[in-house]
C-alpha cells in the first residue's frame, strides 16, 4: 500500500472513530432524557432510529419496541423507572449493557469468532469465593471447597482475555461475593463490563449500596425465595428482614437491582400467585431470574424437585406477570423456548460457561464437571477461549438442542440421560465437587430423572 494510500485509511479510521464517538454520545444524551419524552415523541425517535438502521438488523426489535408504547405495555414502565435511578448507574447500563455487551460486542464477538474458529459465547459466570455467611438449604453451590478464593491476578486476567472476545457482560456468584473486599476494586478497574452479582443480600447496608452506586456499572441480584416463611425457612431466621432492608438500601443510592428466587416444592404455590411479584415491584426490584431446584450441592432431596405440573404452572405466571407488571422475570428452565434449548457449554450466541472458586471451567453452573482449569490454562501461556475448544465443551455443543422441544432444554433434569452420555464420553472430565457425580451415578436420583423427564415430556405433548 502506498504512503498516501495509508494515509488516506488512516484518515477515514479516524473519521469512523469519531462519527461512533458522536453516535454514542448521541445515544446516551436519548438515554438520560427518555423517562421525560411523551409517549409520542418516543414514537418519533423509533422511527428516526429505524432510519439509522441501515443494515435493517434490528428491524424486528424496534417493530416489539413500537408495540409496547402503543400498547403501553408495562415493560415501558419499567423502562422509565431504571432510568430514573442515578445517573452513573443509567449511563454504565446504557454503555456498558446495552451498547459494548449488546450491540458493538455482538460484532466484536463474531469477529473474534471466526477469526479463531471459536464459539461466540455471550456471557459467563464466575464464582470468586464460596465463602459464605449462610448456609442455605439446597445450595447448588455448598459442596465446592470454601479454603481457597480465585486469585485476583486471575480474575483481573479472565476479564481482560474477556474483553478481547467481546464479552462485556460478566455474571458474579459464589458463595457470597460481597465477603471479598478487593471486589469492588475489580470493577472499578474493569469499568467497562456490566455486572451482575448474585448475593443473599445481607451484608448490603447503606455505605456498599451508595459504592454501587458510585461505580454504577453491577446489578445487585438478591436471592429470595417468597415472604418471610419461605425466605427464613431456606436461609435462616431473620434473612428476610434483612432482604427488605438491603433492597431499601439500593433503592434510596439508585442502584439498579434484580431478585433471584429458587422455585421448589416448598414455595412454588407463592410463585404461581400475584403478591410475591406485586412486593417485588414495591420492593424496587427491576428484574429477575427463577432457578429451579435441582438435586445437586449439599444433601440432594428429591422431595424439594418440581413436580411437573407445579413447573408449568409457574411457566404460566411468569408469561403472565411480563404482561401485567413492570418487572422483567426470566426463568432459566421454562424459557428454554426463547433461547432454542440448552446454552450451557459457551454456545455460540446466547451461550455461557462457569468458572468456579477453584479454576474449574463448567459447562454451566449447576453441572459440576470440568476438563479444564483456567489457572493451569494460564500457566501453560494460554487464554480464556482455549477452554471453549475442549472435546468436552464440543461435544455439549454437537448435542443441543438435547430435545426438539425447547420447553425441555436442560440437559440435567429435562434429558439427564444427555449429561451422563457427554460425560462418560469424553476422557480427563473431572467432577469439580466431592458429590457431583451422584446426578449422574447415584440409582435413586438418575431413576427419578428419568421419570421425571418422562412425565414433563408427556404433559408438554398433550398440551400441543
Amino acid at each position: 500500500m502506498s504512503l498516501e494510500k495509508k494515509k488516506q485509511s488512516s484518515s477515514y479510521s479516524k473519521a469512523g472513530e469519531y462519527f461512533r464517538y458522536l453516535l454514542l454520545k448521541g445515544f446516551l444524551k436519548t438515554i438520560f432524557i427518555l423517562p421525560y419524552l411523551s409517549d409520542k415523541n418516543l414514537l418519533k425517535l423509533i422511527k428516526l432510529a429505524r432510519k439509522l438502521d441501515r443494515t435493517k438488523e434490528r428491524q424486528k426489535a424496534f417493530d416489539v419496541v413500537e408495540k409496547c408504547f402503543k400498547e403501553k405495555h408495562p415493560s415501558i414502565r419499567l423502562a422509565k423507572s431504571i432510568f430514573r435511578k442515578s445517573k452513573k448507574c443509567r449511563e454504565k447500563l446504557a454503555l456498558n449493557f446495552f451498547y459494548r455487551a449488546i450491540f458493538s460486542g455482538r460484532s466484536k464477538r463474531l469477529k473474534f469468532s471466526q477469526e479463531n474458529n471459536l464459539p461466540a459465547p455471550f456471557f459467563f459466570v464466575v464464582s470468586p469465593t464460596m465463602r459464605c455467611n449462610l448456609k442455605c438449604i439446597g445450595c447448588y453451590a455448598a459442596q465446592y471447597k470454601k479454603e481457597n478464593d480465585l486469585p485476583y491476578d486471575v480474575l483481573d486476567k479472565i476479564l481482560k482475555d474477556a474483553k478481547k472476545a467481546g464479552i462485556y457482560f460478566v455474571t458474579v456468584s459464589g458463595g457470597e461475593p460481597f465477603i471479598r473486599k478487593d471486589l469492588l476494586k475489580l470493577f472499578k478497574e474493569h469499568n467497562d463490563i456490566y455486572f451482575q452479582v448474585f448475593s443473599n443480600g445481607t451484608l448490603i447496608d447503606e455505605r456498599l449500596a451508595k459504592k454501587l452506586a458510585k461505580l454504577g456499572n453491577l446489578a445487585p441480584v438478591i436471592s429470595i425465595e417468597g415472604f418471610e416463611k419461605e425466605t427464613d425457612l431456606r436461609r435462616g431466621k431473620g434473612t428476610f428482614k434483612k432482604i427488605c432492608q438491603a433492597a431499601e438500601n439500593l433503592k434510596r443510592a439508585g442502584v439498579i437491582f434484580g431478585f433471584s428466587t429458587m422455585p421448589s416444592s416448598k414455595n412454588w404455590q407463592i410463585l404461581t400467585g400475584d403478591d410475591f411479584y406485586r412486593f417485588l415491584v414495591d420492593q424496587g426490584f427491576s428484574f429477575g431470574w427463577l432457578f429451579q431446584y435441582i438435586p445437586i450441592g449439599r444433601a440432594p432431596d428429591l422431595s424439594l424437585m418440581l413436580k411437573p405440573q407445579q413447573r408449568l404452572a409457574i411457566r404460566k405466571k411468569i408469561r403472565e406477570i411480563r404482561n401485567k407488571l413492570p418487572l422483567f422475570v426470566a426463568d432459566f428452565w421454562n424459557d428454554g423456548d426463547y433461547t432454542h434449548g440448552c446454552i450451557a457449554g459457551a454456545r455460540n450466541g446466547q451461550g455461557y460457561f462457569h468458572i468456579n472458586t477453584n479454576g474449574d471451567i463448567e459447562p454451566c453452573v449447576f453441572a459440576h464437571f470440568a476438563q479444564d482449569n483456567i489457572k493451569e490454562i494460564y500457566k501453560k501461556g494460554g487464554h480464556l477461549w482455549d477452554a471453549w475448544r475442549s472435546p468436552f465443551f464440543k461435544k455439549i455443543r454437537e448435542g443441543q438442542p438435547w430435545c426438539k422441544d425447547h420447553r425441555m432444554p436442560c440437559m440435567i433434569i429435562d434429558n439427564p440421560q444427555c449429561l451422563r452420555k457427554v460425560v462418560f464420553q469424553c476422557s480427563k472430565v473431572y467432577p469439580t465437587e466431592k458429590e457431583a457425580e451422584k446426578i449422574i451415578k447415584d440409582e435413586q436420583i438418575t431413576q427419578y430423572l428419568d421419570n421425571y423427564s418422562s412425565s414433563l415430556k408427556e404433559i408438554l405433548n398433550a398440551e400441543c
